[in-house]
């Protein structure tokens, strides 16, 4: 196939509690923003895909999401959809869009991620199987046991989470639309409350409402437009769904799988990366994915970390958004915008310089599910 996907435009809402907003709203918002960035008319878009996120996608899911966004965009699309894979939707629906726009399936897909989660509530509280009766309940106490293993199969200690949480919150502090944005000290973190042992409430992601979108079209028509367009230039998806019955499913993510594809298909390593915009909705899945990547040898991403590494003027700048624990949850597709606006170089005070190359990652459900994009600037 000779034609090639690009992300020609990208838009969000405000993230935070917005209890005057809709869902519906703050979709619309940003889907409109996305295509108004790429300056292309609202007429040309031929493609939706929506990840609907926890309340829409699981609570709410009884209505095709795509079907409710469509009719409010006034679109009648010949490639539509809705992905329900946790954290790692919102990058695999890109990913959907650039095999559809390469396919000719579609022209212009615009890819949607909302939800109001904050205002909604109850979204993350469900029990896990017959382990409720345990006290096993939404996705923190899963990931507890991943950062348990760590612990002790390499003697991580709570500073090295520390560490993420510390840099993320730096991050935070040059993002003007972050939900926070207030640099916090490793004696915060240490100090600060227990949730599931040993996971403080600084390990965990924030909870937002609001909403986010990418338009992806072709090479071609974004050769015709102002904004410089940015290239897919390699992506790839793994699950592993026998969950945690699974004697190994603690040990890695699927990160492993589908990273090294992702990375060989663009033609370069995790050392060729400026940019890592890796899917933070617990800090233990960041330290995962620095192993699982290659960025560092499994077992040592807690000394990667110390000093500073990931944060602002790092080695390695990790979500210079502030990510799911400082600029809001996104669903990931948050993550999938910054790594656009730093390859245009559009990122102000939190720019990385000479940024070229981004990795972006998607990571859901009980860490069942992963999508890996390659992003470069078009040059």
């Amino acid at each position: 196939m000779s034609r090639r996907a690009v992300i020609a435009g990208v838009g969000h809402t405000a993230f935070g509690k917005l209890p005057e907003r809709t869902s519906w709203d703050l979709e619309v918002e940003a889907a409109r923003a996305a295509v108004a960035d790429a300056c292309m008319s609202p007429s040309e878009i031929d493609g939706l895909l929506t990840d609907p996120g926890p309340v829409q996608g699981v609570l709410d899911g009884i209505t095709p999401h795509f079907l409710r966004l469509g009719a409010q965009l006034g679109l009648n699309p010949n490639y539509t959809g809705s992905e329900i894979l946790g954290g790692a939707g919102s990058v695999a629906i890109v990913e959907r869009a650039a095999l559809a726009v390469e396919a000719g399936l579609c022209d212009a897909c615009l890819c949607v991620y909302g939800d109001s989660a904050l205002s909604a509530g109850s979204a993350y509280t469900y029990g896990r199987g017959d382990e409720s009766a345990f006290g096993f309940f939404g996705a923190v106490g899963l990931h507890a046991l991943a950062a348990q293993r760590h612990i002790h199969t390499y003697g991580t200690r709570p500073e090295h989470f520390g560490e993420v949480v510390v840099a993320a919150r730096a991050h935070g502090v040059r993002t003007p639309h972050a939900q926070k944005r207030r640099a916090i000290s490793m004696d915060d973190y240490l100090v600060s409350d227990p949730v599931v042992e040993p996971l403080r409430r600084l390990d965990c992601c924030l909870v937002s409402d609001g909403a986010a979108a990418v338009l992806v079209t072709t090479e071609e028509r974004a050769a015709d437009l102002p904004c410089p367009a940015i290239s897919l230039l390699g992506h790839a998806q793994a699950h592993s769904l026998s969950t945690y019955a699974s004697p190994d499913h603690f040990e890695s993510l699927p990160a492993a799988h589908c990273g090294p594809k992702a990375l060989a298909q663009a033609g370069i390593t995790a050392s060729d990366i400026d940019v890592a915009m890796l899917y933070d909705c617990f800090t233990i899945v960041v330290l995962l994915q620095l192993e699982d990547y290659g960025f560092c040898k499994k077992g040592e991403s807690g000394s990667f970390v110390e000093g500073g590494r990931i944060g602002p003027g790092g080695t390695l700048p990790v979500n210079p958004s502030g990510g799911l624990l400082a600029e809001g949850y996104g669903g990931g597709m948050l993550h999938v915008i910054e790594a656009v606006r730093q390859l245009r170089g559009d990122a102000g005070a939190r720019q990385v310089p000479d940024a070229e190359l981004a990795l972006v990652s998607g990571h859901g459900l009980g860490m069942n599910t992963h999508a890996t994009l390659v992003l470069g600037r078009n040059v």
